[in-house]
C-alpha cells in the first residue's frame, strides 16, 4: 500500500484509492462468506428439525373375549399385585382405550371372531336375483338366460339386497311388512355386516381405513341400538326373537362409575380390586375356620367319650365298694307285675261294665 501510494505526489489522491480497496475487499468477502455461513446454517437446522412417525392410539381387535363388556375390568382383577401393578394398570387402560372404536363397529354383530361371512348368510349365486325373483318368465327361460340373471353376474348391490331379503325374512311379521321395528332391526343389521366386509376389503388393498364407510357404520348401530331399545320395552318375547335369529350381542350400557380418564379408571379397579381381595381373604379366613373348628369339634367328642367312658368305670368301682361294705345290693333280673290280681281285675271290670245291654222295652 505504502509503494502504491509513492507513485502519487498528492497524498489526498491516495486515500479515496486505499477507499476504494478497502470497500472492494469488503464485498468480496461478504459475497464469498455470506453463503458459506448460509449453508452452514440451513444445514444445521435441516438436519436438527425431527419427523416423527403419528402416533394411532385406535388398534385393531383381534382377540374375540375382548367382545365381553367387562373383559379389561376383568382383566385388571386379576393382574398381580406386585410393584409394577400401576404401570400394568396404565398399559390395560391404553389397551382398552385402544379398542374402544374398533370393538363399537364389530362388538355387537360378533365380527372380531367372524371374518370370512361377517355375519351374513349364504348366497346361492345360481338363483335370480332379487328383482327377477317372481318373473314367471325366467322359470322357462334357457340355462344362459337364467346365468345372466342370476346373482353371480349381479353387482355387490344385487348381494346386499339378496342378504338384507334373507336377514328380514327371518323376523319380519309377515311377507309385506315393511315398517316394524324387527324389519328395520334386520335390514340395518344386514347393511351394517355388509358394509363391514367392505371395509375388510378396502383394507386388503390400501392401508387407508375408509371412514367415509366406518363413519356411516357408526352412525347405524346407533339406529339399531336405539330400535333394538325400543322393541324391547314394547315387546319382550319379539326383542328375544329378534337377537336370537340375527345373532346379536345386546348389552344395556351403563354409566361409568368414574371419570373416563385414565387416573380415575385406575383408582376404580384399584378400589374395585382392594374389595375382592378382602372378600377372597376373608372366604379364606372363613374356610379355614370352619375346618379347625370341625377338627377341634371331632377332637372334643373323642376327649368326651374318652370321659365318659373313665367316668362309667369309676362308677363300677365305686359300686363295687358299696356292694362289698352292705351298703348297696346288686339287682338281679326285671321287676314283673302282679299277673294274678292283674287278671282278677280285669275280669271284675268286664262283668261289671261289658255286659250286655238289658232290654227295658215291655212285654
Amino acid at each position: 500500500m505504502v509503494h502504491s501510494c509513492e507513485k502519487w505526489s498528492d497524498e489526498s489522491t491516495c486515500f479515496p484509492l486505499l477507499l476504494y480497496k478497502f470497500c472492494d475487499f469488503v464485498r468480496i468477502f461478504r459475497w464469498e462468506m455470506i453463503p458459506v455461513v448460509r449453508r452452514a446454517l440451513h444445514t444445521s437446522v435441516a438436519s436438527c428439525r425431527g419427523r416423527t412417525t403419528f402416533f394411532n392410539i385406535h388398534k385393531k381387535v383381534t382377540d374375540p373375549a375382548k367382545q365381553d363388556p367387562d373383559y379389561f375390568e376383568k382383566a385388571a382383577r386379576e393382574l398381580p399385585l406386585d410393584d409394577n401393578y400401576i404401570d400394568a394398570l396404565g398399559k390395560l387402560y391404553y389397551e382398552k382405550i385402544g379398542s374402544e372404536r374398533d370393538l363399537g363397529l364389530k362388538a355387537a354383530d360378533n365380527l372380531v371372531a367372524d371374518q370370512q361371512k361377517f355375519g351374513l348368510p349364504d348366497l346361492d349365486l345360481s338363483k335370480p336375483r332379487f328383482q327377477y325373483r317372481d318373473l314367471d318368465i325366467l322359470k322357462d327361460a334357457p340355462e344362459s338366460v337364467k346365468k345372466i340373471y342370476s346373482i353371480g353376474f349381479g353387482t355387490r348391490r344385487d348381494m346386499s339386497s339378496e342378504w338384507k331379503a334373507q336377514l328380514i325374512g327371518k323376523v319380519n311379521q309377515h311377507s309385506l311388512d315393511e315398517a316394524s321395528l324387527e324389519m328395520k332391526i334386520a335390514w340395518m343389521t344386514a347393511l351394517i355386516r355388509h358394509w363391514s366386509l367392505l371395509v375388510n376389503d378396502i383394507s386388503k388393498q390400501t392401508t387407508k381405513k375408509p371412514t367415509w364407510l366406518t363413519h356411516r357404520i357408526w352412525l347405524v348401530i346407533n339406529a339399531r341400538r336405539k330400535a333394538l331399545r325400543l322393541l324391547r320395552a314394547r315387546n319382550e318375547e319379539a326383542f328375544q326373537n329378534v337377537i336370537s335369529q340375527l345373532k346379536i350381542a345386546y348389552h344395556v350400557q351403563k354409566q361409568p362409575e368414574h371419570v373416563k380418564t385414565r387416573k380415575a379408571w385406575a383408582e376404580a379397579q384399584l378400589k374395585a380390586r382392594v374389595e375382592q381381595e378382602k372378600e377372597r381373604r376373608l372366604e379364606n379366613l372363613h374356610q379355614l375356620y370352619v375346618e379347625e373348628r370341625k377338627q377341634k369339634m371331632e377332637e372334643m367328642e373323642k376327649r368326651r367319650q374318652e370321659l365318659k367312658k373313665e367316668q362309667q368305670q369309676v362308677e363300677q368301682r365305686l359300686h363295687g365298694l358299696l356292694v362289698l361294705e352292705g351298703k348297696a345290693t346288686d339287682v338281679v333280673g326285671e321287676y314283673q307285675p302282679s299277673l294274678i290280681g292283674n287278671l282278677s281285675e280285669v275280669v271284675m271290670h268286664s262283668a261289671l261294665f261289658y255286659h250286655p245291654k238289658p232290654d227295658l222295652v215291655k212285654q
